[in-house]
């Protein structure tokens, strides 16, 4: 895994791998274009294709330098009489050295403004446009967490007083999340003594993650019963919220993978569909992402899921304020155009962080 070179004008965000093998410049142009028609047109490429576009050299140094590629381990040759196409190695080295980042098109740009333009007033609703528009701009799944490094914080509650020892918590959470929870309470009370109570909570509790609310203490007595058995379900309940936004991944896009060629093969598309969906699987890769290391590209086997050995993944960090980061980006084949999508990536990642910084305000 390594971060994308923001090129140009921007540097490099994270200093690439150290490959084993270095290779000269000829090898550099050549390894260059294999990847860039390979990426057009899904087809292995061979020397007298190259020789069009690199006229400097003849078909037989193209040959001579695509066989010695294919040696060092860059290229495959996927039959004796077929072009080649990168390995994952080659991919790697390219992205690491020979990319070059495409500008955001000013037409992609008009194309994402409708969709951040009136967004939802809700965490999960900015999550989900934020999911639509970047499959949309990359043609691939999109994948895009919950800033569940913030932990949930309550923004006001509502007590409703079900039958004797039951009450509903209905717990509305800054960025607008409403979530509600029949509690249990060993004392006797009315709805009068849950709405005064309630009143009482909304004065201190806005703005207080579990951990803080934990802290709190209660008088002695019935009152300060049904107020400890009160903030002790909401605790709890807040706790799980927690842990469901730390695995929470929406995605976008499965379709996109229909018409790319290497998705005609159903196994793989069946392998990767169920990664997808078995979020406990993604959540776990996402994981490994250095959330200050810009934008990261995983490639093939480097995901270290056998489901997705044929994939990559372009992920990184959007920010929502010092605290409130996530993760967002795209998966898809490992032809994808890397250089095409790496600032696409970053850009609906920084319109994600300027909407959730206004939700969770």
């Amino acid at each position: 895994m390594t971060t994308a070179n923001a090129a140009h004008g921007r540097g490099h965000e994270q200093k690439p791998v150290d490959h084993s093998v270095p290779i000269d410049v000829r090898k550099q142009q050549i390894l260059k274009a294999v990847v860039a028609d390979y990426t057009r047109t899904g087809v292995p490429v061979g020397s007298q294709a190259l020789a069009m576009h690199l006229a400097t050299w003849s078909s037989a140094t193209i040959r001579n330098e695509l066989a010695t590629l294919s040696e060092i381990g860059y290229l495959i040759q996927p039959h004796t009489s077929a072009g080649r196409v990168p390995s994952d190695l080659g991919y790697r080295y390219y992205v690491d050295f020979l990319m070059e980042e495409e500008a955001v098109p000013a037409a992609v740009r008009r194309q994402l403004e409708p969709f951040f333009a009136a967004l939802p007033a809700t965490l999960e609703g900015v999550l989900e446009i934020a999911a639509t528009a970047l499959a949309v701009v990359t043609d691939a799944v999109s994948l895009v967490t919950a800033p569940g490094a913030l932990g949930a914080r309550v923004k006001h509650l509502d007590l409703v007083s079900l039958e004797p020892g039951q009450a509903l918590l209905v717990l509305v959470l800054e960025g607008n999340v409403v979530r509600q929870h029949t509690i249990a309470l060993s004392v006797a009370t009315d709805q009068a003594s849950l709405s005064a109570l309630a009143q009482a909570l909304n004065t201190e509790l806005p703005g207080l993650d579990a951990r803080a609310i934990d802290s709190m203490e209660a008088p002695a007595g019935v009152r300060g019963a049904l107020r400890r058995e009160t903030l002790a379900a909401i605790v709890q309940f807040m706790r799980s919220v927690d842990a469901q936004q730390d695995t929470l991944i929406l995605h976008d896009g499965v379709r996109n993978l229909l018409h790319q060629p290497e998705f005609g093969d159903v196994d793989l598309l069946r392998h990767v569909i169920e990664v997808v969906e078995e979020q406990r699987m993604l959540a776990a890769l996402i994981a490994q992402v250095d959330r200050d290391s810009g934008v990261q590209i995983m490639i093939g086997r480097e995901n270290n899921l056998a489901e997705l050995s044929r994939c990559s993944l372009v992920l990184t960090t959007y920010r929502a304020g010092p605290e409130r980061r996530g993760t967002i980006g795209i998966l898809g084949s490992t032809r994808m155009p890397y250089g095409h999508v790496a600032p696409r990536v970053r850009d609906v990642a920084a319109r994600v962080g300027h909407a959730l910084e206004r939700v969770l305000s």
